[in-house]
């Protein structure tokens, strides 16, 4: 019993105060010594520790640490939360939990910000003691300060069908989180205690708020949107529309690009595939065409600033490692990073990117990391020889792009047909799944399923 007491103790005092001297700067940066032995200002949550410090919202261990690195608990984000909100605790709470007794030190804590709406429970438990993930500190600090939904999609492993998918995109448009380099947000990653001061301190002040985010999930297709446009290429010319007025105007056309000298190119031809993410538009481009007028060279370029004004062109000739240029496909961005295919081995018939509905080739996925010159070889798979079609008023002789019409990407997957079924491949779980032996010749996909039509033009929808 004297344990068992101890130990409930010592968990009532990890947010209690332990007096330190208190300078009389508000915001950091601070130039005296951290309140706890293993905080530093300007390291980590150091500067945000310091801040809730100051606001008597936080306090630490009686031996003088606040282990930043620590799992924060549902039972500590209660107490920080009615502290930082200024949330009196109810005196007579009238709620039940199924794990948690009206004589626990954590009881009215947990019953006032249940009954406030703030940290809701699950079919009668409230699991006071278990680790906080990064979306549920989402949701419940969007609910906590009363901020709406937001429907963006800005992170590359939270999907719109994510239970916190709008409490997610609601506090990183806020500045209160902000996600990963490589683009994710990792939403079942529990919280630390000092990670979770960060968050509190963003919600509570707008002057400690991170600056701005970046969205890290493209859009692709021949027609995309962003903030109000619509961009889609008609003949040689890429074209805005404002989703409004439709009012449209020609941003760039093919003969504004400088051309290189005994090197036939074409940057924009109808049929284009385009992707745009974070305000840049990315076109994969014919970067050599041979005397017969077919491609034998590929490129990417890329214009900045999408919406009322551009800063111009910005050509990647070798957006993939250069031996790979001749038959690079499938060009799909994810975060900073991007993904490509190219073939094993080349064969004649892609000189004249003739369809063979029953035929596979075997491809090469690689993924180009922002951080690391050379992408890096993922995985081979067969694919049936497909290709989207270019516009059929086109004037070049080719008349499909590049692109496999048997490859397609989603935010963290790609998926693709071969004379074997249907599959799946997870982009960050590296796992490859047959979702259906159906033997497919076109493939769509949407939010929950991929739309595939087969070889007798029977149309199958498969979950994902």
């Amino acid at each position: 019993m004297r344990k068992i007491h101890t130990s409930l103790l010592t968990i009532a005092l990890a947010f209690s105060l332990i007096p330190v001297a208190l300078a009389e700067t508000e915001y950091p940066p601070y130039y005296y010594d951290s309140p706890f032995k293993d905080t530093r200002h300007g390291v980590g949550a150091g500067n945000d520790i310091t801040f809730l410090y100051k606001k008597n919202i936080i306090g630490g261990y009686p031996d003088g640490t606040f282990r930043p690195n620590e799992a924060v608990t549902r039972a500590q984000v209660a107490s920080m939360l009615l502290k930082a909100l200024d949330i009196p605790l109810l005196d007579h709470p009238t709620v039940t939990f199924k794990d948690v007794s009206k004589q626990s030190i954590h009881y009215k804590a947990l019953a006032t910000v249940n009954e406030k709406g703030i940290l809701r429970g699950d079919d009668g438990y409230m699991r006071a003691g278990e680790a906080m993930t990064r979306a549920q500190m989402a949701a419940v600090l969007r609910r906590a300060y009363k901020l709406k939904l937001e429907e963006e999609a800005i992170f590359i492993d939270v999907t719109p069908l994510h239970w916190a998918y709008g409490d997610i995109s609601s506090v990183t448009k806020n500045g209160i989180a902000g996600g990963y380099r490589n683009g994710t947000f990792r939403p079942g990653n529990p919280v630390t205690r000092g990670q979770f001061s960060s968050f509190l301190t963003r919600a509570l002040d707008d002057k400690m708020k991170l600056s701005g985010y970046a969205t890290h999930v493209s859009q692709k297709g021949t027609v995309v949107e962003y903030k109000g446009f619509s961009y889609t290429i008609k003949g040689d010319q890429l074209i805005r529309t404002d989703l409004k007025t439709k009012k449209e105007e020609v941003v760039l056309a093919d003969k504004d690009f400088l051309k290189k000298e005994g090197v036939k190119q074409v940057h924009v031809a109808e049929g284009f595939p385009i992707s745009i993410k974070g305000g840049s538009l990315y076109v994969p481009y014919w970067a050599e065409v041979d005397q017969a007028g077919m491609p034998t060279r590929y490129g990417v370029w890329m214009v900045g600033n999408a919406g009322p004004g551009w800063n111009g062109i910005y050509l990647e000739e070798y957006f993939a490692d250069e031996s790979h240029t001749d038959t690079m496909r499938n060009v799909s961005l994810h975060g900073f990073d991007y993904y490509y295919t190219v073939e094993k081995k080349k064969r004649e018939f892609d000189s004249s990117f003739t369809n063979i509905v029953g035929e596979d080739q075997t491809l090469i996925l690689y993924h180009k990391d922002v951080d690391v010159f050379k992408p890096k070889k993922v995985m081979e798979f067969d694919a049936r020889v497909l290709f989207e079609p270019l516009a059929a008023s086109s004037p070049h002789k080719s008349k499909v792009t590049q692109n496999n019409k048997s490859v397609k990407f989603d935010t963290n997957t790609m998926y693709y047909f071969n004379k074997n079924g249907v599959y799946s491949y997870g982009l960050l779980t590296g796992q490859t799944k047959r979702l259906s032996t159906v033997l497919a010749k076109e493939m769509e996909v949407s939010l929950r399923t991929v739309e595939v039509v087969d070889l007798d033009g029977k149309k199958h929808s498969l979950k994902k």
